[in-house]
């Protein structure tokens, strides 16, 4: 999962697509669609280079919507025919690497007192 802010200007990552070729990449189209309602950034832009080292490809992409915090969005790059890399975004304003999710420590469990079970 990537992991970028939510603002609307360029911000860059390093993915392993299936091909390296950065000519075939900067001619495919790359889509950024919005989880659970399928909405499209059909503005956006994008660029690739090869990483300094070259065992990445760059990704600089431009949305023309800022991007929602706490949102996840598919991210597919693309030919006519073919699909060279897919991944999920996932949008925070949290910068430190460090920060670990945890759930709560507090929980109500619900005890109704009997545990009734149907078999089929």
């Amino acid at each position: 999962m990537i992991r970028l802010r939510p603002i609307q200007t360029e911000q860059t990552f390093s993915i392993i697509p299936s091909t390296y070729n950065t000519t075939t990449l900067g001619n495919a189209t790359l889509s950024l669609i919005e989880n659970g309602t399928d909405v499209e950034d059909g503005g956006l832009s994008f660029s690739v280079a090869l990483s300094s080292n070259g065992n990445f490809i760059e990704v600089s992409l431009t949305p023309s919507v800022t991007l929602k915090e706490g949102q996840i969005y598919t991210v597919t790059i693309k030919s006519s025919t073919d699909i060279y890399y897919r991944d999920l975004i996932y949008i925070t304003a949290e910068t430190s690497k460090k920060e670990v999710f945890t759930l709560p420590d507090n929980y109500n469990e619900y005890n109704s007192g009997k545990d009734e079970y149907i078999v089929l």
